[in-house]
């Protein structure tokens, strides 16, 4: 960041608003790292890329479930209007807990869940 800036998300500012009008920045992190999140087109990233102290940019990477019950068994069927549909930011924190993978746990426990959906293109292993 340049001495005559005040704090970073001033920089962030002054960087997008030098690669695009429209780019939009999504969140500015500053608790563990500083950085950004933004959407970018293809030729606004390769801009990005290209400023003097930017360090990496790193496309946004979709996931998608690798079960069909985790949804359920944490209950997030009952909660769903707590996950509203948008792509607006949001002030919920994600954590992920884990202990292990034990045969045992009721996780893998599938009573009365019903018949594997037709769509899932998955595996027993």
């Amino acid at each position: 960041m340049p001495a005559s800036l005040n704090h970073h998300s001033t920089w962030y500012k002054s960087i997008m608003k030098s690669i695009s009008d429209s780019a939009e920045t999504l969140y500015t992190y500053e608790n563990a790292i500083h950085g950004f999140s933004a959407r970018l087109t293809y030729e606004e990233t390769r801009l990005l890329k290209s400023q003097t102290g930017i360090l990496k940019v790193v496309p946004e990477k979709i996931y998608k479930p690798l079960t069909t019950r985790t949804p359920h068994f944490l209950g997030l069927d009952k909660i769903a209007d707590k996950f509203p549909e948008s792509n607006a930011t949001s002030d919920i924190i994600i954590g992920l807990l884990d202990n292990g993978v034990w045969p045992e746990s009721k996780s893998f426990n599938d009573n009365g869940l019903g018949p594997i959906p037709k769509s899932w293109k998955g595996k027993c292993e």
